[in-house]
């Protein structure tokens, strides 16, 4: 009896080293190892972490280097203060410079603190080094960040389908588009008419003589400039434009003409 007493007690005791064994490699395990690595806290300050939690992702150009572990109210100023801990291997890869901003990733929208890295030459960071906070550049981030316009974005893709819905009422965009057909295919017909008299005019005797045609005009012109012939002396010269002013204005000659008018109709009468 007493032996077998010992073998119950032997066997609790096995089982019971064998569960904390297990239990240990699952915490060591699954615990990201941490008891094995060495972590620094970096910070960082944020006007708002966009629904950033503790325990969120810290991420490296896409490598997961830590977590955030805590975020904490500024007392000094209207902004938040996060304190990442980031495993003290990847401290090589962050130097002074660094840049940091909220994404957002997978479909639920998860937030985490994604790492811009800096000059590889400036000096590494220290425990407690504030990163530069840097702007934005997601779509949902810069929505949160400039949510007091976001509703014009919204208000240009409400007008955009009111125009879209417009256009496709009564098949309009179909008899527009109809209609820049027709007049494209009107223009290209026009210009290979143009194309083909041009061609004719520049083949043969029809070119010859649209050139002589072109000379004489010019010769005409100018002899004209220059005074010569009759309709050049008339176009340069002033003293025939004074004479028929004379002879067709002043004063003196209209109230002989308005007389002489005035005289033939009473005779008339």
């Amino acid at each position: 009896m007493e032996s077998s007493n010992s073998t119950q007690v032997k066997v609790g005791i096995f089982l019971a080293i064998g569960i904390v064994i297990i239990l240990g490699s699952i915490f060591f395990i699954g615990g990201e190892k941490s008891i094995f690595k060495s972590y620094i806290n970096l910070h960082a300050h944020f006007e708002q972490v966009q629904g950033l939690a503790e325990g969120s992702v810290v991420s490296l150009s896409g490598i997961t280097i830590g977590n955030v572990q805590k975020i904490n109210f500024l007392s000094d100023k209207n902004s938040l203060d996060v304190v990442m801990r980031v495993d003290k291997e990847f401290l090589p890869r962050i130097r002074e410079g660094s840049q940091v901003e909220i994404r957002t990733q997978g479909a639920l929208g998860d937030k985490f603190v994604f790492i811009i890295p800096a000059d590889p030459r400036n000096p590494e960071v220290k425990d407690g080094t504030i990163l530069e906070v840097a702007k934005a550049t997601d779509l949902i981030g810069v929505i949160s960040e400039r949510g007091s316009e976001a509703g014009k974005l919204f208000d240009i893709i409400d007008e955009m389908h009111k125009i879209a819905k417009s256009m496709n009422d009564g098949n309009r965009l179909g008899k527009i588009m109809a209609n820049f057909e027709s007049t494209s295919a009107n223009l290209s017909k026009v210009s290979g008419d143009a194309s083909k008299m041009m061609s004719h005019l520049s083949d043969g005797n029809s070119g010859e003589k649209l050139k002589n045609t072109i000379n004489r005009l010019d010769a005409i012109v100018a002899k004209v400039d220059r005074g010569e012939g009759t309709l050049g002396a008339l176009i340069n010269d002033p003293s025939i434009h004074n004479q028929l002013k004379a002879l067709l204005g002043g004063t003196q000659r209209k109230n002989n003409v308005k007389n002489l008018l005035r005289t033939s109709i009473e005779k008339e009468d």
